[in-house]
């Protein structure tokens, strides 16, 4: 059984395969041959348990419906992570992912917050 004929694209693709080969074999500099590129990525969110979720809420020092409102959710939903029913989206997992690599800066926006609908109602009312 022959193997099927590739395409004039694929036979290029084995081509330039085969010529990259014979570089890397004869030692060449890929720099000057080839486009090199670095890359960044960022990892994917990490899991999170009740416990862990519950560590980075206390890491801010909110209570849940105010970690609720920081994150955007529901206190329920808070709730049921804490209880282990549900667990955190992956978007949920990257925010809280930010909250604990600088917990300092949600704190303050919880205090900004804070602070600034005390003051609103001291003018007001």
């Amino acid at each position: 059984m022959s193997k099927p004929k590739p395409s004039a694209r694929g036979a290029r693709i084995v081509e330039a395969l085969d010529q990259f080969a014979d570089d890397l074999e004869a030692g060449a500099p890929m720099e000057s041959k080839y486009t090199a590129r670095t890359v960044r990525v960022i990892a994917p969110p990490a899991a999170y348990s009740p416990d862990r979720v519950r560590a980075v809420r206390e890491l801010i020092g909110a209570s849940q419906d105010v970690f609720a409102q920081l994150l955007a959710v529901s206190p329920m939903t808070v709730r049921s992570w804490k209880q282990g029913l549900r667990r955190p989206s992956a978007i949920a997992r990257r925010f809280l992912d930010e909250i604990a690599m600088s917990p300092g800066h949600f704190r303050g926006r919880i205090l900004v917050t804070e602070s600034s609908s005390t003051a609103g109602s001291r003018r007001g009312g």
